[in-house]
């Protein structure tokens, strides 16, 4: 990994700060105001975002971080982001819906209206609860920044040469775990692929920021893969509520599924290759 010129180098050295790399994540959490509150889904997706982004950083560090209080954070990490995902999978859930709705033309139009009326009332049910924004959204944002002060105040730093060795952990994990799907692979076995790639992407993202080399060409592609292989776990999942919730689609509906999601995975199969690390 280079970097663009030598005055960055001269402004960072050989040694980064954890500090630094959380930067744009500390302000992006305090930057969720009282509008952005009312704003439910936007907010939530701003937490999230910062969440995976700030796991993603704390891995590059792992091993210059006590092992008992890295995992305490990860921890924290994940029960955060499980607080925040009951508002953001029905919206999801709504979303992706909308999108195919129109093409689910063997559905009968009444089932249709039922299927968009039941994720619009569960989803506005969630959103209308006051508890939603003062425990969900501003103790979450206030736990997130407790959490970050506290990794700042323990002045955490790494040579870069040892967060490009993690860095290529990200991107070789994600190598094997390609090397063994296939087109028929589980939704899981593609969610897991789906994690790394992110974290990956996530890490890539504060390593740009910083000043490191990548073509604008490679980053739309890494960004692209990561598109694709969240639209086809989007699919999975609204599939498999349809399936749970509305008892058996007909043949037609279901292989509409399949075909968009095997659609999107030939996609991921033709670009992952190209997106050299």
């Amino acid at each position: 990994m280079k970097l663009k010129n030598n005055h960055i180098l001269d402004q960072i050295g050989q040694v980064i700060s954890l500090d630094l790399m959380l930067e744009e994540d500390i302000h992006t959490i305090h930057s969720i105001s009282e509008n952005d509150i009312q704003s439910i889904n936007k907010s939530v997706h701003k937490l999230r975002k910062s969440l995976k982004s700030i796991s993603a950083i704390l891995f590059l560090y792992e091993f210059q971080i006590d092992q008992s209080q890295y995992l305490n954070w990860k921890s924290e990490i994940k029960s955060l982001s499980k607080q925040f995902s009951e508002v953001r999978e029905y919206f999801i859930h709504l979303q992706t819906f909308k999108k195919v709705e129109d093409k689910l033309k063997d559905i009968d139009k009444s089932d249709l209206f039922e299927i968009r009326t039941q994720f619009e009332s569960e989803y506005d049910q969630i959103v209308q609860r006051v508890t939603v924004r003062e425990k969900t959204i501003l103790k979450g944002k206030e736990a997130i920044l407790k959490m970050c002060q506290e990794i700042q105040n323990r002045h955490i730093h790494s040579e870069l040469k040892l967060l490009e060795r993690r860095l290529l952990k990200s991107n070789q994990k994600a190598q094997k775990q390609f090397k063994k799907l296939s087109l028929n692979s589980s939704h899981n076995e593609f969610h897991e692929f789906r994690k790394s790639c992110k974290r990956f992407y996530l890490q890539h993202i504060v390593y740009n920021r910083l000043g490191f080399e990548k073509t604008s060409k490679q980053n739309k592609k890494l960004y692209q893969l990561t598109e694709y292989l969240g639209k086809e776990h989007d699919l999975n999942l609204l599939y498999e509520f349809l399936s749970i919730h509305f008892h058996e689609l007909p043949p037609l509906s279901q292989s509409f599924f399949m075909h968009k999601i095997r659609k999107l995975r030939k996609n991921v199969f033709m670009l992952y290759p190209e997106v050299n690390y």
